[in-house]
Parts: C-alpha cells; sequence; structure tokens
C-alpha cells in the first residue's frame, strides 16, 4: 500500500489526545458521614494523582480512528499490475460492428483465434462479441475524439502490444493534436458509403452552402436578400490619426466579407470606436445599440517596455503598454501575460478595453497582416468567425491525407503509467472508520449508563 500525500500521516500525531484523557485520571472522593470529629487525631496532609489507563479497549479504538482519519488524509492506494492476459485487442465501435465484422470477417476471425480480445471503441471499452453483430448499424459517432481515447488506452494495454483500430479517418472524428501512444496501433480505415456531403452554415451574416469529399471543402455563398450593413461609429481626439489605420481595415473587411460597412451614420451604430485618452461620452455610449461593441482607449500609467502582442499564435512587436486591471478577461496579452486588450459587459454593451494604441509608436500591430484578421471579430459580431471552415458537422467528409502522420510513438521513460493502474483504497477505510466511530459510540454510551445506576 502506498499514499499519494504522505504528509497527511502527520495527523497520527493527534494519537497524544486520547492518551492524555485516558491517563489522567482524577478520582472523584467519597463523603463518609459521623458524628463527632473529637476523638480523630490530626493526620499529614497527603494528596495523590492516579496516571492509569481506565478503559484499554476504549484507548484503542480511539487511537485506531484517528490513525485511519490520518490514512485516509494521505489517500491511499494499491498498484495493480496490468498483465494483459489477451496478445491485444480490436477497437471497433459498437454501433458499426456489424459493418465492419461484415467487411473484415476473415481479418477479425483470424485475430480473435490468435487471442485477441474486442472491446468498444468508446468510453469504458466494454467488451465486444460476435453475437453484437445482430445490432443494428448506425451512423452515431463517438463524442469523445479518438485522440482523447487512444491516449486513454496508455493506462489499460501494457506496453508493446498490439492494438488493430476499425475505424474511419475522418479529421471530424480526430482530436486537434495527435494522440501519443506506447502500445503498437494498426490502423484499418472504414470504407464508407458517403464520400460526399453538405451543409449549410452562417458567416458574416451571409449564408454558405458547404459541399465536402474526403480531400476538401468548399464553401459557396447563397444568393440572399440584402444583408444589412454593418454600422461603425469612430471618435478621436484632436491631433489624432489613428482612424485612418481603422479606415483602411474596415475597407479590407468590407472587401472580404462582402458587407457593406457605414462609418459615421446616423443614428444607432452597431460597434462604437473610442480613439481618445478622454472619458467616453454618454452620447457616444447610448449611440451604439444594445448588444453592441464599444472599443476604447484606456487612459493610465503609461509603461515602456520591449515586449509583443501574442494575436492568433503571431508575436507582433511592441515597444509600451498602458497599466491594465487584471480583474478582466483578457483577449489580447503581450509576452509577459500583461493584457493588452480585455473584455466586460455593461448595461447590454460589450466593452473591450484596449491598453495600447493603433500608432506604429506603440505597436507594429497596424503594420502586420493579423490586424485585419484580430478587428474583424469586433465589427462582424459573428461567434463563429474564429472556426469558420472548421465546423464540427457529421456530414463533414475530410479524411487524413495518406501521407499524414497519425500517432507519435512515446518511449517507455515518457509514459508513467504503462504497466500499472492504481486502485484507490480511501472508502473502505472510511467505512472502518465508521464501524470504528459507531462502536466506540456504543461502548462510550453503555458505561456512562452503568456509572448513572451505580451512583
Amino acid at each position: 500500500m502506498q499514499f499519494l500525500y504522505p504528509i497527511g500521516l502527520l495527523a497520527i500525531a493527534g494519537l497524544i489526545i486520547p492518551l492524555i484523557i485516558h491517563l489522567w485520571n482524577v478520582k472523584q472522593g467519597k463523603t463518609l458521614k459521623i458524628g463527632s470529629i473529637a476523638l480523630l487525631g490530626e493526620s499529614s496532609r497527603a494528596s495523590s494523582k492516579s496516571f492509569k489507563v481506565n478503559d484499554w479497549l476504549l484507548l484503542i479504538l480511539r487511537c485506531l480512528l484517528l490513525i485511519l482519519v490520518a490514512c485516509i488524509i494521505a489517500q491511499p492506494f494499491l498498484k495493480k499490475s496490468l498483465t494483459g492476459k489477451a496478445n491485444g485487442w480490436i477497437l471497433v465501435e459498437k454501433s458499426k460492428f456489424q459493418t465492419v465484422f461484415k467487411n473484415n470477417k476473415n481479418k477479425i476471425d483470424s485475430l480473435l483465434k490468435l487471442g485477441y480480445e474486442m472491446h468498444d471503441f468508446n468510453p469504458g471499452f466494454t467488451t465486444l462479441t460476435l453475437k453484437d453483430t445482430a445490432n443494428i448499424d448506425s451512423a452515431k459517432q463517438n463524442a469523445i475524439s479518438y485522440t482523447a481515447l487512444l491516449n486513454q488506452l496508455n493506462t489499460i494495454i501494457p506496453t508493446g502490444n498490439s492494438v488493430y483500430l476499425f475505424a474511419n479517418h475522418r479529421l471530424n472524428a480526430i482530436g486537434n493534436e495527435l494522440p501519443r501512444i506506447s502500445y503498437k496501433l494498426f490502423r484499418n480505415p472504414i470504407n464508407e458509403t458517403d464520400t460526399l456531403g453538405n451543409w449549410i452554415t452562417d458567416y458574416a451574416g451571409k449564408k454558405y452552402e458547404a459541399k465536402s469529399n474526403p480531400s476538401s471543402t468548399v464553401y459557396t455563398a447563397i444568393a440572399s436578400k440584402d444583408v444589412p450593413a454593418i454600422r461603425v461609429s469612430i471618435y478621436e481626439s484632436a491631433g489624432n490619426s489613428d482612424r485612418n489605420y481603422l479606415n483602411s481595415a474596415l475597407k479590407a473587411i468590407a472587401s472580404f466579407s462582402r458587407r457593406r460597412i457605414e462609418i459615421n451614420p446616423a443614428g444607432k451604430v452597431d460597434v462604437g470606436f473610442w480613439l481618445s485618452d478622454e472619458a467616453v461620452s454618454s452620447a457616444f455610449k447610448s449611440s451604439i445599440t444594445s448588444g453592441g461593441t464599444l472599443f476604447r482607449y484606456e487612459k493610465g500609467k503609461i509603461i515602456p517596455e520591449a515586449s509583443f502582442i501574442v494575436i492568433d499564435g503571431k508575436n507582433i512587436t511592441s515597444s509600451r503598454r498602458i497599466e491594465a486591471k487584471k480583474t478582466l478577461e483578457t483577449i489580447w496579452a503581450d509576452g509577459f501575460g500583461n493584457s493588452i486588450l480585455s473584455a466586460e459587459k455593461q448595461n447590454n454593451l460589450n466593452i473591450l478595453h484596449f491598453y495600447s494604441r493603433l500608432n506604429p509608436q506603440w505597436s507594429q500591430l497596424v503594420w502586420n497582416e493579423t490586424f485585419v484578421k484580430a478587428i474583424m471579430p469586433i465589427v462582424i459580431q459573428d461567434n463563429k468567425s474564429s472556426n469558420f471552415g472548421f465546423e464540427d458537422n457529421d456530414a463533414d467528409q475530410r479524411q487524413l491525407a495518406k501521407n499524414q502522420k497519425e500517432t507519435i510513438q512515446i518511449s517507455k521513460t515518457e509514459k508513467t503509467t504503462q504497466n500499472t493502474q492504481n486502485k484507490q483504497l480511501h472508502n473502505i477505510f472510511w467505512i472502518i472508520a465508521f464501524l470504528i466511530f459507531l462502536t466506540e459510540r456504543i461502548l462510550t454510551f453503555s458505561k456512562k449508563t452503568a456509572n448513572y445506576v451505580k451512583n
């Protein structure tokens, strides 16, 4: 038996408490009534203290209870070796087992004769038998990515064992990272009938039809009624030319998204850019529609610091920033983790606090191609802007390329749980502690009752 947090065993020092209670034995004196004390001689005063255990059983029970509590705090567990009786595993989704077995009967039969076990390629990896081929086939897919499932197998399959996986190679079933495995994986692609798929998606206020095949997905705009223009208001203080950089970005966004962008129109606007150190006027705030966005310059202590702004995985050189509040949600940060753009919601208004300036003297943001892409979600306000073209859709037919690396083989030293599994014991300790506590309470109560009747 081992402990996950051995420092918890320090609680055993609490054993001194029941020891003191049981060793400190102060007996109550008895009163003896007599008629006269005249004939009693004067005696020397004497006092005594008795240090002995009153009840050994109660002492042992209380000490055991404290020891068990200390062990529970230390989280006991047993290391269980995974010997792996089977030569390997066959993995296939239970919902697709009927089709897979029909198309790969000879191969699966030969693996079973070699001692392989069949398991469902889903969380829990339940065992499958040939009787499961009677199940009706369905198009249901894993809720968890293949990467997560294959990584989980590292704690179950002994290092070096062989695993035959019967599954499709669609990108939407594979995680963002390659699985890191310590066993031998042999992929067997499923030949599915669907090789073409299509669906409708929204982006930047327009509808697109996506047509997908195993090699690519193409998006085509669907002719629709006029999409309303995006209304933008810009304010800058005198002597400031930052709006020129913003205007260029807005023109690029309009050209790419094919959306009209109206700058400083009359009436309500969707987005307001406050490019000034002055406090935002109430009139400017009220001109932004409910649920709209206010992008504002923040005023504060200027910190000259050579760093870079991290946007979309790219580092953009910066030379100064404004000291930022740390309580808001960070959207953009610099190389030291300081917030450059943070967000909060106030009175149905999305407020973006910018702790820099759209000026090349502050950073190289406006000269970087990332600038337009970074501003686009603020202007268009489309939640899908970051994953457009990479939606999680069941009709997506894209597959891994034949020369695409599928897994990362790790060495024994990299794999920390390769042939063992931890079995938690704290539940057993809790049950024993409860039984001991119950016994101690019964004995204590019965002892008090006996003493009360005796007196």
